[in-house]
């Protein structure tokens, strides 16, 4: 491969027009190889630090994205955490009003129980003195 930057040109090149040779720097062609071998590396490392910014850039918006769906995520936690929370409320308070009427249930049933009871003597001595 033969490079020719400005002036430069290698050492076996001969100028094909009568122009002004004074400007004309002769390198050796192993030199030249070198030469071309630096630029297309330069060439290929610019084109890699294109590639390895657009990849940092592309990481840099899935780490925002990814960000954004933990942030979302938290607040649907502390959502269904704060709905737990009131239905286990919900549940308390259910569970003391239905101690409440079970109670009630039980005076209730006593106080019935005592009304039979009563009754019932009330009865069994109304017909002894009936009866007597």
């Amino acid at each position: 491969m033969m490079l020719i930057c400005g002036n430069v040109i290698s050492q076996t090149g001969i100028p094909k027009s009568n122009s002004k040779v004074s400007n004309l720097v002769t390198i050796d062609t192993l030199i030249a190889r070198k030469i071309a071998n630096d630029l297309v590396s330069g060439d290929f490392c610019r084109a890699e630090i294109k590639l390895v910014r657009s990849n940092l850039l592309l990481t840099k918006k899935e780490v925002t994205l990814k960000d954004s769906i933990i942030n979302t995520l938290g607040k649907q936690k502390e959502a269904l955490n704060l709905i737990i929370s009131k239905k286990d409320e919900m549940f308390t308070k259910q569970e003391e009003i239905s101690n409440t009427y079970r109670k009630e249930l039980s005076k209730q049933k006593t106080t019935t129980f005592l009304y039979k009871a009563l009754s019932l003597l009330g009865i069994l001595s109304t017909t002894y003195f009936i009866i007597k």
